[in-house]
């Protein structure tokens, strides 16, 4: 009844039926041409992410500082191999030398690891344990302390200027400087077994130094090498 009405005004089913299914193809396609919505990460999501770029930067400027030289490596420069543009890389450090930090603090963390320093007066085997220690610790951080080694100059930024806060306020919970600088300095014992035992450190901090030389050796045939060195110093068995 009400179609045969509207047929009476001029109403056509058939073309309205046609135009309906044209309005729907027109919007499925608008819908497919529109940009997708922005997908929003989730706050631990984006921080893992920013944590994971973090730590790339921090790779590419500790291989960049050691075979350039941080004064040579420009920010650019560490950006480019992240794929990633300089103002992207401002984002998670506001300057080189924030970088150069980072890297600085990641061996005193590494050193604050060390554990049973001796005191003063230590007998040798108490010794000979540290520096056992001090050599595993050593070359799970190698190319951190090559870092300092061949960089030196660069770490006087973060012990004065605006740096100079941060790097306080990092060493405030670090008291085994104070400790190592007492066990060096110690001056009980034999003056040759004092030597000896500086010495033996001494092994340790070469190897180190001279880390280009040796990089060739894999640091599982290197470490058994140092301790032997060492406690040959040392004479210990």
């Amino acid at each position: 009844m009400v179609a045969q009405v509207m047929e009476g005004v001029g109403y056509d089913p058939v073309m309205a039926s046609t135009k309906r299914g044209q309005r729907a193809a027109a919007a499925d396609a608008a819908a497919a041409e529109a940009p997708p919505s922005p997908v929003v990460e989730a706050p631990a999501v984006a921080d893992a992410h920013a944590a994971t770029t973090r730590e790339r930067i921090l790779e590419v400027a500790l291989d960049l500082f050691i075979r350039k030289g941080y004064a040579a490596t420009s920010m650019r420069e560490i950006a480019a191999p992240l794929g990633i543009s300089k103002a992207a890389l401002y984002y998670h450090f506001p300057s080189k030398g924030h970088i150069m930090l980072e890297l600085h603090l990641r061996m005193h963390r590494a050193f604050a690891e060390l554990r049973d320093i001796p005191g003063p007066g230590a007998d040798d085997a108490t010794w000979l344990r540290f520096v056992d220690q001090l050599i595993g610790l050593a070359l799970r951080n190698r190319r951190i302390i090559e870092l300092h080694f061949r960089n030196r100059d660069m770490f006087e930024d973060a012990h004065e200027g605006p740096l100079l806060e941060e790097h306080t306020k990092a060493h405030e919970d670090q008291p085994f400087e104070a400790e190592l600088l007492a066990l060096f300095l110690d001056r009980s014992g034999t003056p040759e077994g004092r030597v000896r035992r500086l010495a033996s450190v001494g092994v340790v901090a070469a190897v180190l130094f001279g880390s280009a030389a040796l990089s060739d050796i894999p640091d599982a045939d290197l470490e058994p090498m140092i301790r032997r060195i060492a406690r040959a110093v040392l004479r210990a068995r």
